[in-house]
């Protein structure tokens, strides 16, 4: 499919995207200093749900009540709220660039789940990039070595929970409006998490306020312009340039906090990112190829 303009304009807001999200994580990290993950996470749904609430009701009006399948919607929310939630725990230790690389394994999982939640063929080779893919991760959490942190398997929870959220996503395409989703899930984590902040909050201090606003903010934002993405290139073009959050991530540690990844760290990314990618080209080969069929019969 050649490049078109349209298809421009959704590649440089992915892009965007995607170098804007990191600037959430950065601000969690700060925040989980002296805040519970459980209040930072709060505050990340608190604030999009706030924001997003008018713009959804501006541009869908009573259009967005209809939920369609509306229990699989608040499972999908729900993990959401528990991959944000596992991904904040494992920034208290973990570089930024460390725990991203973990989080980005949720593609190859997808090749496990997806059998599994909605009944796909996955072939031996995209088994094995799974499995090699794994082993990326595994470059990054070191068990067993000295450098080894327990928060790493918040991380890789984080990518449990995530590759649920897009199977669910798959499941439900094509119900509903993007900033319908945005709005569930920023309802569904305020709640859960209000439930839970009795127990843990300490009150923020001066700047602290502002960080959890400019987390929100910055969230919503980089999510708006990859949904907005989505509305001029299609999904296939645009899947691969979600790996340049991990450049993101490396860039806001290093401005941020001084941090730049160790060799260990560049090898599990270089392994993740080309495993990640044999699986989509795979993935495309099998669409491709399912769609020549039922055009020749």
């Amino acid at each position: 499919m050649p490049m078109t303009t349209h298809h421009t304009k959704g590649v440089v807001l992915m892009l965007t995207g995607v170098l804007i999200v990191p600037w959430l994580d950065g601000f969690a990290k700060l925040l989980g200093q002296t805040l519970p993950v459980l209040e930072v996470a709060w505050a990340r749904f608190a604030v999009q749900f706030v924001l997003i609430l008018p713009l959804a009701w501006y541009r869908l009006g009573r259009k967005m009540l209809n939920l369609g399948q509306w229990k699989l919607q608040i499972i999908r929310g729900t993990l959401l709220v528990l991959a944000s939630t596992f991904f904040f725990a494992s920034l208290r230790t973990m570089e930024i660039a460390d725990a991203i690389t973990v989080f980005f394994i949720h593609p190859l999982l997808t090749v496990v789940i997806a059998p599994i939640l909605l009944g796909e063929k996955v072939g031996f080779q995209r088994w094995l990039a799974a499995l090699v893919g794994f082993s990326g991760a595994l470059m990054v959490i070191r068990p067993g070595m000295e450098h080894f942190d327990w928060n790493s398997l918040y991380a890789l929870a984080t990518g449990f929970c995530f590759s649920g959220y897009v199977m669910l996503g798959r499941r439900l395409a094509g119900e509903g409006s993007p900033l319908q989703a945005l709005v569930v899930t920023g309802l569904v984590g305020t709640l859960m998490l209000s439930v839970l902040q009795p127990g843990v909050w300490i009150t923020p201090q001066g700047i602290e306020w502002v960080w959890m606003g400019a987390m929100g903010s910055i969230g919503l934002i980089g999510h708006y312009f990859i949904i907005k993405a989505l509305e001029h290139a299609p999904a296939s073009r645009l899947a691969s340039l979600g790996y340049f959050e991990i450049i993101g991530s490396v860039l806001v540690g290093l401005v941020a906090f001084g941090d730049l990844p160790d060799p260990w760290t560049w090898s599990g990314i270089a392994v993740i990112v080309c495993s990640g990618l044999y699986v989509m080209q795979q993935s495309m080969k099998g669409k491709k190829s399912l769609t020549h069929r039922k055009t020749d019969s």
